[in-house]
């Protein structure tokens, strides 16, 4: 039995003649070391101590799956988030109606494109701008939806027309612009004049008639040491002048 084999065992090592030792109990009533437990309750103590460490651990490793679950949430959460920021930012830098950039998401993009021609990474550009100048006639004369539609016309010709290195922006009511980057006036040149004609002929067909939309532009090119709000101006200005010359064509 496995009491006598200890019970040996304590003999041998200790070399007391086995007649003469006092024997080592191993019973339910005197313990084999200082009669208070008995080999089975070591062992069933023992064996109480291996099953909680296994209990724990398994609580543990539940815990640690609950956490990597809340974490994967937390992770989707934030990138849910992240996606709709974006989403509001991108609205609040785009015209609703055309879908192009507005003044603030243009006016944005435009001083990033100057200092970038101010270290050096590009040649510069041409700033053209746009004046849809019977807008408000249409508006007037055939409704709010067809003066809505001409806007979206032109928008999708400017996009049309541009690199996707180009922008294009709405920015005020009858107000378009295009921005030229990297490029030197020589060489948007004749991109521009023939952009110009066919923008031109643009018209809608509603109820049955015909209604050309008629456009003005004004011009500015810029190089390293431009400034983007003289960029603005100088194009703005530009483009008063244009009109001006061509309401005293018209009335003469």
């Amino acid at each position: 039995m496995a009491s006598d084999m200890i019970q040996n065992e304590y003999v041998q090592r200790d070399k007391v003649p086995a007649g003469k030792a006092n024997r080592l109990e191993l019973t339910r009533e005197q313990s084999f070391l200082d009669g208070q437990h008995d080999i089975f309750d070591i062992l069933a103590s023992h064996q109480n101590s291996k099953e909680l460490l296994n209990q724990n651990l398994s609580e543990t490793a539940h815990f640690l799956e609950l956490t990597k679950h809340v974490l994967r949430s937390a992770e989707q959460k934030i990138s849910e988030q992240d996606r709709s920021l974006q989403a509001l930012q991108s609205l609040n830098e785009r015209d609703q109606l055309s879908g192009l950039l507005n003044r603030k998401g243009f006016s944005v993009l435009l001083a990033r494109e100057v200092a970038r021609t101010n270290r050096g990474h590009s040649v510069g550009g041409l700033l053209v701008m746009f004046n849809l100048e019977n807008l408000q006639k249409i508006r007037s004369m055939h409704g709010m939806h067809t003066a809505d539609l001409a806007v979206r016309l032109i928008a999708s010709a400017l996009e049309s027309e541009i690199r996707d290195m180009d922008l294009a922006a709405r920015t005020e009511d009858d107000e378009f612009i295009l921005l030229f980057t990297d490029t030197t006036m020589s060489q948007a040149l004749s991109r521009l004049q023939n952009m110009a004609l066919r923008l031109n002929r643009l018209s809608l067909i509603w109820d049955e008639a015909e209604i050309r939309l008629s456009l003005s532009l004004g011009l500015k090119s810029y190089e390293k040491g431009a400034r983007a709000d003289a960029i603005f101006e100088g194009a703005s200005d530009d483009l008063h002048r244009n009109r001006k010359y061509s309401a005293e064509v018209k009335r003469a």
